[in-house]
């Protein structure tokens, strides 16, 4: 799991019980607890979430050319 700090032993430990969670500006982070004291230990991990995108397809929806040949 991860390793982050607790404020209480003042020292860094493995994360006991650690779920990933997404925060309200999109990061990510794992919470969990201190294995020798219980106290909630929180670390944010780098980049955001990914947002979930619809699966797009590889052919245009419109068949008309970008620029049509000039008339002349």
């Amino acid at each position: 799991m991860a390793e982050g700090y607790c404020v209480k032993c003042k020292a860094r430990k493995e994360i006991a019980n650690g779920v990933e969670e997404t925060m309200k500006n999109g990061r990510k982070a794992i919470k969990g607890k201190c294995p020798t004291c219980g106290t909630v230990m929180f670390k944010i991990l780098g980049g955001k979430a990914a947002p979930a995108q619809p699966a797009q397809s590889e052919t245009p929806a419109d068949p008309t050319p970008a620029n049509p040949p000039a008339a002349g």
